[in-house]
């Protein structure tokens, strides 16, 4: 019999899990012992009752770990990770949560091997992988994986344990550790020969020598440097000329070079070979590590996902069941409480919390969100407990299309690497033609022997190094790319990093943009009180920031059909009384007079005032003054960017007198362009002395014609779903400070990569000629 036990005096632990438990916890009489909750309990019946008791002794490294939730998980979302073997078995590898302690090894181990339908089960330590192989004829996935999850641990599915990154690091690691350790042998060897060169050596010690540095030089001509000849062979067979190609017959021509004059009595090169190999894989190990500390940022947003999540079966219900992230569907309702991360993207239903977004927005400070506030995947919650309704899962949560941003923004080219790209195609046959050219003209016409003709072909061709250039722009946009996402912003191709450096005439837009989109009536007009809910009524199923502020007028809503919004105008929907338009001047003006409004009108534009207007059917009945503040970074943002030589320009749909009027009560001065239609903001931009160099910032729907059209587009954090699909980068927080800095960051990047290629270009044009001069 299990009772529920209130402790006052006592702590005892777990019998399971070693949590310390105080008070209201679970006792068993018959046994004697005490649990923290039912999954713990449940794990250790299963235990006990198929005799492995003794896991408990075992697992003497032990520490108290967290209460047992029983997962419920399914074998189809591991069906992509299954290799069949020849024999029929299936084989799967993935990954077990909640093993902490080398006891839990023994126990998935034992208890599942005793299973004679299952032919191998083994658990690594180090990494909690498990490797299962059965036949799917016996025993069926879902059942091998039920055991694991009765025992209280976790299944997961997984991809890529190891990263691209990676793997070609860790191979370039390998293969320059042994071109490292033969080439230090080998010097000791290559010293004693030079020596003798010049202060004389026995013939039969020198012939030793030589071959001992050509035994020595083997392995590193064979292992280390494999990429290079394979990467060779596989270009000139496309009748493609790569910077391997030149490693490869710059390395591989001394070593064949050496092996002949090793029985012809000349010099021998093997050091050259061997070394030229070694520190070329010193810079590719570097370079891998580049790209590895690049793609962090990418891993680090991607591992912030929980990788399970307490689903409810409605979100009136306190009924749970803990399932792997990937059974996660849209429309599910999941619990997330105090110290967890968010596991989708999502509305809150109920609770309150204080959540942690600076993974997203680099804002420290936690905030405070309760019912229908947006949560997003990765964030943590600080305090509180909240159900969440589940709107985006997987790829399609704003961190996963974050981490992709990044990604492709460190794999794509800028515009200028195609110029390092072109180069290095005609650099190496041209190297190539230079080399022969340099041995027939050694040989023919200044009468050097064969051997010494060749040695400045070789020289030639190891000295040419079109290596520097193909990693002047990859490696400069990959650091730049990590540097702008650690501070809040994300560019999503090499390419946009490269046309901001370059930018500089720079549009924003006002509303939502310049001023913080926080709108409030500070006073308003209606014929009647007849309309006042009517209109209200409509705002309310709008999502522009004005509507929202005449929404919160609403004493009670009525019914609201056939809604649409027409982006830069307004909106529009049916009810009782008719046709409902709320929007601007222009808009109203289409279908009514405004003209017992303009006294009102005036009045609140020359306070500052946005004025909306609203309409039945084709009667204009009121108007509201829209007040709205600029963000406090907004002056000194535009003041930083034009005191660095930029142009700045403010585009707006509200009339002049207001928008002047705002901007001058900030002391912000600037070209404004006021009263203009979203497709005019594009051709604003369009018409600019230089479209490529102009940069253009908005929030809104109305804002993503502009976006596109600009030769960069930068969304806000707060803006709409279709603006940030249509900028190239996107600002993680409502910060405008972060243009000026993303600007200067890009600017460096630009710069570095311009002076990666001047001396790159500069070393080649120095040594290639003292190489052929035999200098």
């Amino acid at each position: 019999m299990i009772v529920l036990n209130t402790i006052t005096e006592t702590k005892n632990k777990c019998a399971h899990c070693g949590a310390i438990i105080d008070q209201n916890n679970l006792y068993d009489e018959q046994i004697g012992k005490y649990f923290c909750c039912n999954g713990c309990k449940t794990v250790y019946d299963v235990i006990n009752q198929e005799g492995f008791a003794s896991y408990y002794e075992k697992r003497i490294d032990f520490e108290s770990g967290l209460p047992v939730e029983i997962t419920e998980t399914s074998g189809d979302y591991f069906e992509p990770y299954i290799k069949k073997q020849n024999n029929g078995l299936l084989e799967l590898v993935f990954l077990i949560s909640g093993i902490r302690c080398a006891a839990c090894i023994w126990l998935i181990e034992t208890y599942v091997a005793k299973d004679s339908r299952i032919e191998l089960l083994r658990v690594n330590y180090a990494n909690h992988k498990a490797k299962i192989i059965f036949d799917p004829k016996k025993i069926s996935l879902d059942d091998i994986l039920s055991k694991i999850t009765r025992l209280g641990y976790c299944p997961l599915p997984i991809a890529n344990i190891e990263t691209q990154n990676d793997k070609e690091r860790r191979d370039y690691f390998y293969r320059f550790g042994v071109g490292a350790f033969f080439s230090m042998q080998l010097m000791i060897y290559s010293t004693a020969l030079y020596a003798g060169y010049f202060q004389g050596i026995d013939k039969d010690l020198r012939f030793l020598f030589q071959v001992i540095s050509g035994v020595l030089a083997t392995p590193v001509m064979v292992y280390s440097a494999y990429p290079f000849f394979k990467k060779s062979i596989f270009a000139l067979k496309l009748k493609h000329f790569t910077m391997d190609t030149l490693v490869a017959i710059g390395s591989g021509s001394a070593y064949i070079y050496s092996i002949a004059a090793i029985f012809t009595g000349y010099e021998t090169y093997f050091d050259t070979a061997a070394t030229i190999v070694t520190l070329i894989l010193l810079g590719r190990f570097i370079e891998a590590g580049a790209k590895q500390k690049g793609g962090n940022a990418v891993n680090k947003l991607l591992s912030l996902q929980p990788a399970k999540v307490k689903i409810l079966e409605d979100k009136n219900t306190d009924i749970i069941k803990t399932v792997p992230i990937e059974q996660l569907k849209i429309g599910d309702y999941f619990k997330c409480g105090e110290g967890e991360q968010v596991a989708a993207d999502g509305k809150i239903v109920s609770g309150v919390c204080e959540i942690n977004e600076s993974m997203l927005t680099g804002e420290p400070l936690p905030i405070e969100k309760s019912a229908s506030a947006q949560v997003f995947a990765g964030t943590k919650i600080i305090s509180g407990m909240v159900v969440i309704m589940t709107e985006n899962v997987g790829k399609g949560t704003f961190l996963s299309k974050i981490a992709a941003s990044v990604e492709e923004a460190q794999t794509t080219k800028a515009p200028i690497q195609d110029i390092a790209d072109i180069f290095i195609g005609k650099f190496v046959p041209v190297v190539l033609g230079i080399a022969l050219l340099t041995f027939l003209g050694w040989l023919f016409f200044n009468g050097l022997s064969v051997s010494e003709a060749l040695m400045r072909a070789v020289s030639v061709l190891v000295v040419a190094c079109p290596c520097a250039m193909g990693l002047a722009t990859p490696l400069a946009v990959i650091t730049a790319s990590a540097k702008l996402s650690e501070i809040g912003v994300v560019f999503k191709n090499g390419e946009a990093i490269e046309r901001f450096a370059t930018a500089d005439d720079f549009y924003f837009d006002k509303t939502g943009t310049i001023t913080k989109g926080e709108m409030s009536v500070a006073d308003f007009y209606i014929s009647s009180p007849d309309y006042k809910n009517i209109i209200t009524s409509v705002a309310f199923y709008s999502k522009h920031p004005a509507s929202k502020a005449i929404a919160l007028l609403n004493d009670k809503l009525v019914l609201v059909y056939d809604l649409y919004e027409i982006p830069g105008k307004g909106v529009v929907g049916k009810t009782e009384l008719g046709e409902v338009k709320i929007g601007s001047e222009k808009f109203i003006k289409e279908t009514s007079h405004c003209d017992g409004f303009k006294d009102i009108s005036l009045k609140y534009t020359q306070t500052g005032l946005t004025v909306v207007y609203a309409a039945v059917g084709e009667v204009t009945v009121g108007v509201f003054g829209i007040s709205d503040t600029i963000r406090d970074e907004a002056k000194e943002t535009i003041a930083t960017l034009e005191d660095n030589g930029n142009t700045i320009s403010v585009l707006t749909g509200d009339s002049a007198v207001s928008a002047s009027n705002i901007l001058n009560n900030n002391h912000i001065s600037c070209k404004l362009y006021a009263g203009v239609s979203p497709f005019e903001k594009a051709d604003i931009i369009k018409n600019a002395p230089n479209s490529e160099k102009t940069v253009m910032v908005g929030d809104g729907i109305n804002d993503a014609i502009a976006l596109t059209a600009s030769g960069v587009g930068v969304a806000m954090r707060n803006g709409t779903d279709i603006s940030m699909e249509s900028a190239s980068v996107v600002l993680l927080r409502n910060d405008l400070l972060l243009i000026p800095q993303a600007h200067k960051i890009s600017k460096k990047c630009f710069r570095i990569i311009k002076e990666n290629l001047f001396w790159s270009f500069s070393y080649n044009l120095i040594a290639i000629p003292l190489a052929v001069t035999g200098l």
